[in-house]
């Protein structure tokens, strides 16, 4: 898994591609953490589009970082969904607490 991150303002955008399993949610939560902790950040978004598999521990890892820009009054959403992954959040109830965009540039104008 690579992990890529932009700031568009007070905007976080995280693009992830390949598996995201317990080693890949630690490094997600290592680095948005870091990211909210020494930047200005309300929203974040993350990229899905290049994921091809998410286990209970990303989806964790995910819920987690919800909570934390829930509770500082941002937003979470994600961008792009693949197919394979869809079930998976759909029947863990993300989409019910966070937004899905169809691309980056759709995120950061309802943000």
């Amino acid at each position: 898994m690579a992990i890529e991150h932009e700031l568009v303002g007070a905007n976080l955008i995280v693009r992830l591609n390949g598996e995201l399993d317990l080693v890949e949610a630690a490094a997600f939560k290592r680095l948005v953490d870091d990211l909210l902790d020494r930047r200005k950040v309300r929203n974040l978004y993350v990229n899905l589009a290049q994921v091809t598999f998410v286990d209970s521990s990303f989806l964790g890892a995910l819920l987690g970082r919800y909570r934390r820009i829930n509770t500082q009054g941002g937003r979470m959403g994600i961008i792009r969904t693949p197919g394979p992954v869809r079930p998976t959040l759909e029947l863990s109830g993300v989409f019910r607490m966070m937004a899905e965009y169809g691309s980056e540039q759709e995120a950061l104008t309802a943000g």
